[in-house]
Protein backbone atom coordinates (compact mmCIF):
# COMPACT_ATOMS: atom_id res chain seq x y z
CA UNK A 1 0.00 0.00 0.00
CA UNK A 2 1.43 3.38 -1.06
CA UNK A 3 0.92 6.27 1.24
CA UNK A 4 1.51 9.94 0.43
CA UNK A 5 2.97 12.45 2.74
CA UNK A 6 1.00 15.68 2.88
CA UNK A 7 2.96 18.90 2.85
CA UNK A 8 2.33 21.49 5.48
CA UNK A 9 -0.06 24.22 4.25
CA UNK A 10 2.68 26.86 4.19
CA UNK A 11 4.98 24.63 2.19
CA UNK A 12 2.21 23.68 -0.16
CA UNK A 13 1.31 27.31 -0.86
CA UNK A 14 4.98 28.19 -1.31
CA UNK A 15 5.43 25.36 -3.80
CA UNK A 16 2.29 26.32 -5.69
CA UNK A 17 3.44 29.94 -5.91
CA UNK A 18 6.83 28.83 -7.15
CA UNK A 19 5.26 26.71 -9.87
CA UNK A 20 2.79 29.39 -10.85
CA UNK A 21 5.43 32.10 -11.13
CA UNK A 22 7.43 29.95 -13.49
CA UNK A 23 4.41 29.14 -15.66
CA UNK A 24 2.30 32.17 -16.79
CA UNK A 25 -0.24 29.94 -18.49
CA UNK A 26 -0.78 28.13 -15.21
CA UNK A 27 -1.51 31.50 -13.58
CA UNK A 28 -4.43 32.10 -15.93
CA UNK A 29 -5.82 28.61 -15.36
CA UNK A 30 -5.52 28.92 -11.62
CA UNK A 31 -7.30 32.25 -11.55
CA UNK A 32 -10.11 30.83 -13.68
CA UNK A 33 -10.39 27.87 -11.29
CA UNK A 34 -10.39 30.02 -8.14
CA UNK A 35 -12.40 33.04 -9.27
CA UNK A 36 -15.89 33.32 -10.71
CA UNK A 37 -16.58 34.78 -14.15
CA UNK A 38 -17.74 38.01 -12.52
CA UNK A 39 -14.37 38.53 -10.83
CA UNK A 40 -12.48 37.66 -13.97
CA UNK A 41 -14.31 40.44 -15.86
CA UNK A 42 -13.55 43.09 -13.22
CA UNK A 43 -10.51 44.59 -15.04
CA UNK A 44 -12.49 44.88 -18.26
CA UNK A 45 -15.34 46.54 -16.41
CA UNK A 46 -12.99 48.92 -14.64
CA UNK A 47 -11.55 50.00 -17.99
CA UNK A 48 -15.04 50.58 -19.32
CA UNK A 49 -16.08 52.54 -16.24
CA UNK A 50 -12.99 54.75 -16.48
CA UNK A 51 -13.75 55.42 -20.12
CA UNK A 52 -17.37 56.27 -19.34
CA UNK A 53 -16.29 58.58 -16.52
CA UNK A 54 -13.96 60.44 -18.88
CA UNK A 55 -16.79 60.86 -21.39
CA UNK A 56 -19.19 62.00 -18.65
CA UNK A 57 -16.62 64.53 -17.43
CA UNK A 58 -16.22 65.93 -20.94
CA UNK A 59 -20.00 66.07 -21.38
CA UNK A 60 -20.44 67.91 -18.09
CA UNK A 61 -17.84 70.47 -19.14
CA UNK A 62 -19.57 70.89 -22.49
CA UNK A 63 -22.94 71.17 -20.75
CA UNK A 64 -21.64 73.90 -18.44
CA UNK A 65 -20.36 75.77 -21.49
CA UNK A 66 -23.72 75.36 -23.25
CA UNK A 67 -25.55 76.61 -20.17
CA UNK A 68 -23.36 79.70 -20.08
CA UNK A 69 -24.08 80.35 -23.76
CA UNK A 70 -27.81 79.80 -23.23
CA UNK A 71 -27.84 82.23 -20.33
CA UNK A 72 -26.14 84.87 -22.46
CA UNK A 73 -28.55 84.23 -25.35
CA UNK A 74 -31.47 84.39 -22.93
CA UNK A 75 -30.43 87.85 -21.81
CA UNK A 76 -30.20 89.02 -25.41
CA UNK A 77 -33.59 87.51 -26.24
CA UNK A 78 -35.15 89.06 -23.17
CA UNK A 79 -33.81 92.42 -24.18
CA UNK A 80 -34.86 92.08 -27.82
CA UNK A 81 -38.34 90.79 -26.95
CA UNK A 82 -38.86 93.75 -24.69
CA UNK A 83 -37.78 96.03 -27.54
CA UNK A 84 -40.12 94.31 -29.99
CA UNK A 85 -43.06 94.04 -27.60
CA UNK A 86 -46.01 96.16 -28.69
CA UNK A 87 -45.56 98.62 -31.54
CA UNK A 88 -42.67 98.28 -33.94
CA UNK A 89 -39.86 100.81 -33.90
CA UNK A 90 -41.21 102.37 -37.07
CA UNK A 91 -44.57 103.01 -35.42
CA UNK A 92 -42.95 104.30 -32.24
CA UNK A 93 -40.75 106.66 -34.25
CA UNK A 94 -43.76 108.04 -36.06
CA UNK A 95 -44.69 109.99 -32.93
CA UNK A 96 -41.41 111.93 -32.84
CA UNK A 97 -39.67 111.34 -36.14
CA UNK A 98 -40.25 114.89 -37.34
CA UNK A 99 -38.46 116.43 -34.38
CA UNK A 100 -35.64 113.85 -34.50
CA UNK A 101 -34.98 114.38 -38.20
CA UNK A 102 -35.42 118.15 -38.00
CA UNK A 103 -32.80 118.40 -35.27
CA UNK A 104 -30.41 116.01 -37.02
CA UNK A 105 -30.64 117.64 -40.47
CA UNK A 106 -31.43 121.25 -39.52
CA UNK A 107 -34.97 121.31 -40.92
CA UNK A 108 -38.29 122.99 -40.13
CA UNK A 109 -41.92 122.45 -41.06
CA UNK A 110 -41.33 118.75 -41.58
CA UNK A 111 -44.35 116.80 -42.82
CA UNK A 112 -44.71 113.04 -43.02
CA UNK A 113 -45.71 112.11 -46.55
CA UNK A 114 -45.56 108.30 -46.19
CA UNK A 115 -45.27 105.89 -43.28
CA UNK A 116 -46.62 102.62 -41.91
CA UNK A 117 -49.45 104.35 -40.06
CA UNK A 118 -50.80 106.70 -42.71
CA UNK A 119 -51.66 106.59 -46.37
CA UNK A 120 -49.22 108.13 -48.80
CA UNK A 121 -50.19 111.73 -49.48
CA UNK A 122 -51.28 112.50 -53.05
CA UNK A 123 -48.60 115.16 -53.37
CA UNK A 124 -46.07 112.33 -53.20
CA UNK A 125 -47.88 109.43 -54.84
CA UNK A 126 -49.11 111.44 -57.82
CA UNK A 127 -45.70 112.95 -58.49
CA UNK A 128 -44.03 109.53 -58.31
CA UNK A 129 -46.57 107.97 -60.66
CA UNK A 130 -46.17 110.81 -63.17
CA UNK A 131 -42.38 110.56 -63.01
CA UNK A 132 -42.52 106.83 -63.72
CA UNK A 133 -45.02 107.28 -66.55
CA UNK A 134 -42.84 109.97 -68.16
CA UNK A 135 -39.67 107.91 -67.88
CA UNK A 136 -38.06 110.15 -65.29
CA UNK A 137 -37.60 107.18 -62.93
CA UNK A 138 -37.68 103.45 -63.55
CA UNK A 139 -40.20 100.92 -62.32
CA UNK A 140 -37.63 99.75 -59.77
CA UNK A 141 -37.17 103.28 -58.45
CA UNK A 142 -40.91 103.72 -58.10
CA UNK A 143 -41.07 100.47 -56.11
CA UNK A 144 -38.14 101.62 -54.00
CA UNK A 145 -39.95 104.84 -53.08
CA UNK A 146 -43.21 103.01 -52.33
CA UNK A 147 -41.35 100.58 -50.04
CA UNK A 148 -39.50 103.26 -48.07
CA UNK A 149 -40.44 103.18 -44.39
CA UNK A 150 -40.87 106.91 -43.86
CA UNK A 151 -40.78 109.80 -46.34
CA UNK A 152 -40.93 113.44 -45.25
CA UNK A 153 -40.97 116.83 -46.86
CA UNK A 154 -39.40 119.79 -45.05
CA UNK A 155 -37.62 123.12 -45.42
CA UNK A 156 -33.99 123.77 -44.59
CA UNK A 157 -33.51 126.26 -41.79
CA UNK A 158 -30.42 127.67 -43.48
CA UNK A 159 -31.98 128.82 -46.75
CA UNK A 160 -35.65 127.77 -46.77
CA UNK A 161 -35.17 125.38 -49.70
CA UNK A 162 -37.36 122.27 -49.84
CA UNK A 163 -35.79 118.92 -49.02
CA UNK A 164 -37.14 115.38 -49.12
CA UNK A 165 -36.16 112.76 -46.57
CA UNK A 166 -36.16 109.00 -47.23
CA UNK A 167 -35.82 107.02 -44.01
CA UNK A 168 -35.27 103.31 -43.42
CA UNK A 169 -35.97 102.04 -39.91
CA UNK A 170 -34.56 98.86 -38.36
CA UNK A 171 -33.76 97.62 -34.86
CA UNK A 172 -30.26 96.75 -36.08
CA UNK A 173 -29.29 99.04 -38.93
CA UNK A 174 -27.25 97.27 -41.59
CA UNK A 175 -25.82 97.70 -45.06
CA UNK A 176 -29.09 96.97 -46.87
CA UNK A 177 -30.94 99.66 -44.86
CA UNK A 178 -28.28 102.21 -45.73
CA UNK A 179 -28.32 101.34 -49.41
CA UNK A 180 -32.13 101.45 -49.59
CA UNK A 181 -32.20 104.89 -47.96
CA UNK A 182 -29.62 106.15 -50.45
CA UNK A 183 -31.50 104.71 -53.45
CA UNK A 184 -34.84 106.13 -52.28
CA UNK A 185 -33.33 109.59 -51.72
CA UNK A 186 -31.76 109.56 -55.19
CA UNK A 187 -35.08 108.56 -56.74
CA UNK A 188 -36.94 111.34 -54.87
CA UNK A 189 -34.37 113.83 -56.12
CA UNK A 190 -35.15 112.76 -59.68
CA UNK A 191 -38.93 112.96 -59.12
CA UNK A 192 -38.98 116.48 -57.63
CA UNK A 193 -35.69 117.95 -58.85
CA UNK A 194 -35.14 119.00 -55.23
CA UNK A 195 -32.64 118.00 -52.58
CA UNK A 196 -33.26 114.63 -50.97
CA UNK A 197 -31.54 113.13 -47.96
CA UNK A 198 -31.22 109.48 -46.95
CA UNK A 199 -31.60 108.61 -43.27
CA UNK A 200 -31.39 105.36 -41.29
CA UNK A 201 -32.66 105.00 -37.73
CA UNK A 202 -32.44 102.15 -35.25
CA UNK A 203 -31.37 100.95 -31.84
CA UNK A 204 -27.98 99.69 -33.01
CA UNK A 205 -25.53 100.20 -35.85
CA UNK A 206 -22.07 98.65 -36.22
CA UNK A 207 -19.09 100.97 -36.56
CA UNK A 208 -18.40 99.63 -40.06
CA UNK A 209 -21.97 100.42 -41.13
CA UNK A 210 -21.66 103.87 -39.58
CA UNK A 211 -18.63 104.45 -41.80
CA UNK A 212 -20.52 103.05 -44.80
CA UNK A 213 -23.39 105.45 -44.16
CA UNK A 214 -20.96 108.38 -44.03
CA UNK A 215 -19.42 107.35 -47.35
CA UNK A 216 -22.84 107.17 -49.00
CA UNK A 217 -24.01 110.45 -47.49
CA UNK A 218 -26.71 108.79 -45.39
CA UNK A 219 -27.52 110.28 -41.99
CA UNK A 220 -27.77 107.97 -38.97
CA UNK A 221 -30.04 108.32 -35.96
CA UNK A 222 -29.48 106.02 -32.98
CA UNK A 223 -32.64 105.59 -30.95
CA UNK A 224 -32.11 104.97 -27.19
CA UNK A 225 -33.02 101.41 -26.19
CA UNK A 226 -35.98 101.39 -23.80
CA UNK A 227 -35.04 100.73 -20.20
CA UNK A 228 -36.18 97.26 -19.16
CA UNK A 229 -37.88 96.67 -15.81
CA UNK A 230 -35.77 94.74 -13.25
CA UNK A 231 -36.28 91.00 -13.05
CA UNK A 232 -38.80 89.94 -10.43
CA UNK A 233 -37.44 87.85 -7.58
Amino acid sequence: MVTSTQLAPQSLVARIIEEIESNPEAQRLLLRALLTEEFLRVPERLDRIESELRVAKDERAEMRNDIAILKADSEVLKRDSAILKGDSLEIKLHRRVRSLVSQRLGLRRARIMQSAVQDTRPALSDAVEDAQANGVITDEQEIRIDATDIIMSALRKSDGSRVWVAMEVSNNVGQSDIERAREAADALNMVFSEDAEGVVAGYRIHDLDMERADRLGVHTIIVPIPQLPPDSE
